[in-house]
């Protein structure tokens, strides 16, 4: 992995968050405000960004590459779209890592800290708090609703399988 501190100079980053649908929305300005507390991250086929297990307070943006999602060594999902979002879970409850996420080919993400958050002025803190827990609440509200597609479909083949 190779990290490198955001550059809100850097045209090409700043038109690619442009495009992530949590930014979408924000004036120039405060995207390259709540990017203070960023960096960079490029990772190589096969490194590990998360471990199953591990703490730390680092949320994720995916700006190209592709992610594997593994629990108990079970692939659960895929991440390979522009502004998907991981590890937002840590963050809000402070929990160890549920999944492991490890590239599949070359990936750049972008990287926040939430301690990096609570050193922007207040200003800025609390509107970048605020953008990300909206980011957070999307996300969440999105995987639950597919845990709750996948239940009941297995809770269909469960009753299934009694039957016969």
């Amino acid at each position: 992995m190779r990290e490198i501190p955001f550059d809100p100079a850097n045209d090409d980053i700043m038109e690619r968050l442009k495009s992530v649908p949590v930014f979408d929305s924000l004036p120039e300005s405060h995207i390259r405000e709540a990017m203070r507390a960023a960096s960079i991250r490029r990772y190589e086929a096969g490194e590990t960004i998360i471990e199953e297990g591990e703490f730390d307070n680092q949320v994720f943006f995916l700006i190209f590459g592709h992610l594997k999602i593994t629990v108990h060594g079970t692939e659960v999902g895929q991440l390979k779209r522009l502004g998907d979002v991981f590890g937002e879970m840590g963050i809000i409850d402070g929990s160890p890592r549920s999944a492991t996420i490890t590239t599949e080919k070359t990936s750049l993400v972008i990287s926040l800290d939430d301690a990096a958050i609570g050193s922007l002025g207040e200003a800025s803190k609390i509107f970048t708090q605020a953008v990300m827990y909206r980011v957070f609440a999307e996300v969440l509200a999105i995987r639950l609703r597919k845990a709750n597609q996948k239940i009941s479909e297995m809770q269909d083949e469960l009753n299934a399988l009694k039957e016969t």
